[in-house]
């Protein structure tokens, strides 16, 4: 969608669109929470530079409703790519220069994202766009990049990329999204401008997820209140498919007869990754929230199913105040701890066996 139909971070953005109109940097590092909406905000600043009908923030394309995009996702799904390419370009009402952006073959702008089943964005991704970079603009006065998943990208690939920022080309702006800056090497990290993006309100997450996801009013906010802070987050509760809400809490609910191996065992169940770890640490401090809210206060908890919510009420009857603060403050400080690199499964395995100890004294 346009810009200015956006939910969340409106004072972000829209600073950066009139920056973006006069004097723009050579480099942005867009920062802030999984989910929250960056790397659409990065589509959607390429489509404001390269528009041909109507260039800003009112650009001609709309995201929810693409033909082109919709042919791009039924490619993906094992349809024709020609059948579904041609017939969407026939329906689409978008300048050329959006179709083709919103098909990822505008010749002057480049994308990059960490691979399906990849752990990084690979140097070799990166060596290509700097290639790309190093040319002329095809159709106009720019080139825009975007590299998405920026935090994966390892040491040879920051490295890599050092020369283009230190001397970028004057007609390329370049955007890099990430979870958090720290994660890039300072060498990089001061030849970017930063734009911090802070966590959605739950007002702005409970309309996403009912236009998007076609849930009813009620569902909305229960799955909004859980996603901290994520649309992303709270669109995947929706769809059922992750995280495995169930399973913590039922991990939960026996921690404390935990043994060291059983700790690990979850520790490499659910935290073996970085991303894993921090959406899953997320998931259960939302939750011990919700928990806590219920035993103090009798609020009733969110939960995207009904047997979710009455194992979190069993769980506020007979969960001690003292093992629910020590939990919670153990999965808020893991998940800052995995923010700044720590090993995940060791963070894991340390917060069962504090869970485990904490419910064993009351």
């Amino acid at each position: 969608m346009p810009l200015d139909g956006v939910r969340g971070n409106r004072e972000t953005i829209e600073r950066l669109n009139a920056e973006l109109l006069s004097r723009p940097s050579h480099a942005y590092l867009l920062a802030g929470p999984r989910g929250v909406g960056k790397a659409m905000v990065a589509r959607g600043f390429a489509h404001a530079l390269l528009c041909e009908r109507t260039p800003g923030p009112g650009f001609c394309c709309r995201v929810e409703n693409c033909p082109v995009r919709e042919a791009g996702k039924s490619t993906r799904r094992g349809r024709g790519p020609e059948r579904a390419g041609a017939a969407a370009a026939a329906r689409c009402e978008c300048c050329a220069s959006c179709v083709q952006i919103a098909a990822g073959v505008h010749p002057d702008f480049i994308a990059i994202a960490r691979a399906e089943g990849r752990s990084e964005v690979l140097i070799e991704q990166v060596r290509e766009l700097i290639a790309r970079l190093g040319t002329r603009p095809s159709r106009g006065a720019r080139r825009v990049a975007i590299i998405d998943d920026a935090e994966t990208l390892g040491i040879p690939a920051q490295n890599a990329l050092l020369k283009t920022l230190e001397e970028p080309p004057g007609h390329t702006i370049i955007f890099m999204v990430a979870e958090s800056e720290r994660a890039l090497l300072d060498t990089v990290r001061s030849r970017l401008r930063l734009v911090r993006f802070a966590p959605l309100e739950v007002g702005d997450i409970e309309a996403i997820v009912a236009a998007r996801a076609g849930v009813d009013a009620e569902r909305a906010a229960a799955l909004a209140r859980l996603a901290r802070g994520s649309a992303g987050r709270a669109l995947k509760l929706a769809g059922g498919t992750e995280p495995p809400i169930a399973d913590l809490l039922n991990a939960l609910g026996g921690a404390r007869r935990l043994d060291f191996a059983q700790a690990q065992a979850l520790a490499q169940e659910f935290f073996a990754s970085r991303e894993q770890a921090a959406e899953n640490f997320e998931l259960i401090a939302r939750v011990l929230e919700e928990i806590l809210c219920l035993k103090l206060m009798r609020t009733p908890p969110a939960a995207a199913a009904p047997e979710i919510a009455e194992t979190m009420t069993k769980m506020a009857e007979t969960f001690a105040l003292d093992a629910l603060l020590v939990s919670l403050k153990g999965a808020v400080e893991a998940s800052a701890a995995i923010d700044e690199m720590a090993n995940p499964r060791m963070q894991a395995e340390q917060w069962w066996m504090t869970v485990r100890d904490a419910l064993g004294s009351q």
